[in-house]
């Protein structure tokens, strides 16, 4: 089985690089609805609208190129590669809404950045070419 360390994971916001990204996780659900009717021996269900959300997380960096100065409400095109963007890697993207901005700092540690987003339509999935 081929696995990968997310070491080269890169974020853009459209064409930029997120500078000091180190993570961002992604997580995709549909609704379901009941269809079970009384006496139904199993119940059953089918699926409704699908959705997205997740994090990005980084270290702080001030500088206006370091693409660092998003906040709440921002509207973003989002693309999230977990190994790099070589030929051949995969890829998830889609446009979404900056729901929460978060800095942390400590007096012995690095300053830091958290993004949630929720996705606005569909979350793509597909392969560098």
């Amino acid at each position: 089985m081929a696995r990968h360390s997310g070491k080269n994971l890169k974020v853009l916001h459209g064409a930029n690089e997120i500078d000091g990204c180190d993570g961002f996780d992604i997580e995709e659900t549909h609704g379901t609805t009941d269809l079970t009717s009384a006496g139904d021996p199993w119940k059953s269900h089918e699926t409704v609208q699908g959705e997205w959300s997740g994090t990005i997380t980084m270290k702080a960096d001030h500088e206006a190129a370091a693409n660092q100065s998003l906040r709440s409400g921002d509207s973003i095109s989002f693309s999230g590669y977990t190994e790099g963007d070589a030929t051949g890697k995969t890829f998830l993207s889609g446009t979404c809404t900056i729901t929460s901005h978060k800095v942390a700092a400590a007096f012995d540690g690095t300053v830091t950045r958290e993004y949630s987003v929720m996705g606005n339509g569909a979350l793509s999935v597909d392969v560098v070419t």
